[in-house]
């Protein structure tokens, strides 16, 4: 297998496990179905997911890649469709809504800035050319913009991509680290019931192979937050080797466990 059919399996490969990671939420939306309504869930965790998908999105479209744009995409969509149904079953929609804006107003602000900074750069560049090209009848048939056009996208572009690369790896991090919540409650009781081992395993999946392609495509941004996802996930695994599990609690609520991906985190209704 040569180098670009690698990257090709390794794309796929990633991405699929994205996915299959996305719809894990589906457990919990088709928990608030059956109860008809939301008890002590919170829509924090499906807010944070569709703004980290946009973003990585964005990204995406910056870069012109295929593959982050149409994974991310597909995050979009299955966030928005978590959210509005926790708003449908919950009884603090106005809460709700709060969240929703504020991620809203903080993508659509993040975009204004990016495409903002990168026209007036692109304008100050070219008026600095023009001011110093000497003026000529040449001038006239060969523009400033056409002699540096490459550089000025290529300077402006790179801006956009730091400063969108590390909002993006900024709440990759911040997902990556909800998990260790619930790690005072687990060193204390010595016991990883509470954990998720599958969902773990995936997270150290998916985190790995998008690390691994970032490093292929030398994307700082990419690797990092992926590296502190793997890191974090071995750590997790590293705790169901020294704290075995233990069932101590009732059968009905280990069934209701298992049918929520996110049980580890304990954060307030929402």
């Amino acid at each position: 297998m040569n180098g670009y059919d690698f990257e090709y399996a390794l794309r796929v490969s990633a991405s699929v496990c994205t996915c299959v990671q996305f719809l894990s939420g589906l457990l919990i939306c088709v928990n608030f179905v059956k109860k008809g309504k939301v008890s002590n869930e919170s829509v924090v965790p499906f807010v944070t997911g569709f703004l980290s998908c946009s973003l990585w999105l964005y990204y995406g479209m910056i870069l012109v890649n295929s593959t982050l744009v149409s994974v991310n995409a597909f995050g979009c969509l299955l966030f928005a469709i978590y959210i509005w149904i926790y708003y449908r079953y919950t009884s603090k929609k106005k809460r709700v809504m709060q969240y929703v804006v504020s991620a809203i107003a903080v993508i659509a602000w993040i975009v204004y800035i990016t495409y903002t900074n990168v026209n007036q750069k692109q304008s100050k560049t070219v008026s600095s050319i023009e001011l110093h090209q000497p003026q000529s009848v040449e001038k006239a048939a060969v523009t400033p913009l056409s002699i540096s056009d490459t550089s000025i996208i290529s300077s402006t572009t790179n801006d956009a991509i730091d400063r969108v690369g590390f909002l993006c790896s900024l709440t990759t991090m911040l997902f990556f680290a909800a998990p260790f919540s619930n790690l005072i409650h687990v060193i204390r009781t010595k016991n990883t019931e509470s954990m998720p081992l599958p969902l773990i395993i995936m997270t150290f999946l998916v985190s790995a192979q998008w690390l691994v392609y970032g490093r292929m495509l030398r994307d700082k941004f990419m690797m990092y937050p992926n590296a502190v996802g793997c890191m974090l996930s071995i750590i997790q695994l590293a705790l169901f080797v020294i704290y075995p599990r233990k069932s101590t609690v009732p059968l009905t609520t280990e069934l209701h466990n298992h049918h929520n991906p996110y049980p580890y985190i304990k954060l307030m209704d929402a």
